[in-house]
């Protein structure tokens, strides 16, 4: 799950380069209410950061195998991953699951709720993250990484302040995200 605030172009890549990887069957791209690592006054409000993801995926060449879930808004809040992991488990019994995290992620892994029965009960895949060398953690036996996927790119942090700046996103969006964002006025935009 993630918050994806805004979902950028790389977050599709990244699904895209994790479907080749794995030959999974699909990849889900849980929206997630309220993180409890980020500050809740800098996400847009889940029903935009949601309806993003929608769009975003409609550009992807792979969009026939990548879903955007909102499974955790009615689940308990903050969202954990266990409880999400649980409960697709629960919901949809016929699937096996498996989590997909950033190597930024990944090196502090040991600080999330149940981060070991996680571990125990799921696969763990790792994708590189630019900035984020191979880890150093224990944990890192443990993961599933997926080394031919390019490592992500830029962040949300940043093209939040290009947009509140006035500049335009480029690439870094997809254009029926970037066109959403422009008509709800999201995250500072301002003509």
């Amino acid at each position: 799950s993630g918050s994806f605030n805004p979902v950028r172009a790389g977050h599709l890549a990244i699904a895209e380069a994790a479907l080749r990887a794995t030959g999974a069957e699909a990849l889900w791209l849980v929206v997630s209410p309220q993180n409890p690592f980020k500050d809740d006054g800098e996400l847009a409000p889940e029903r935009h950061r949601l309806a993003m993801a929608r769009l975003a995926v409609q550009d992807s060449p792979w969009r026939d195998r990548i879903a955007v879930s909102d499974i955790e808004f009615s689940l308990e809040r903050p969202s954990l991953t266990i409880r999400t992991l649980e409960t697709l488990r629960e919901k949809y019994p016929e699937r096996r699951f498996a989590l997909l995290i950033g190597s930024d992620n990944a090196e502090r892994f040991d600080r999330w709720v149940r981060y070991e029965e996680i571990l125990d009960r799921f696969p763990v895949l790792v994708y590189p993250r630019e900035g984020y060398p191979p880890l150093r953690t224990p944990l890192a036996p443990r993961f599933v990484f997926l080394h031919d996927a390019e490592p992500g790119v830029g962040a949300a942090t940043d093209i939040r302040r290009r947009i509140a700046g006035g500049e335009d996103p480029g690439d870094d969006l997809s254009p029926r995200v970037w066109r959403y964002i422009r008509e709800n006025r999201l995250y500072g935009y301002d003509e």
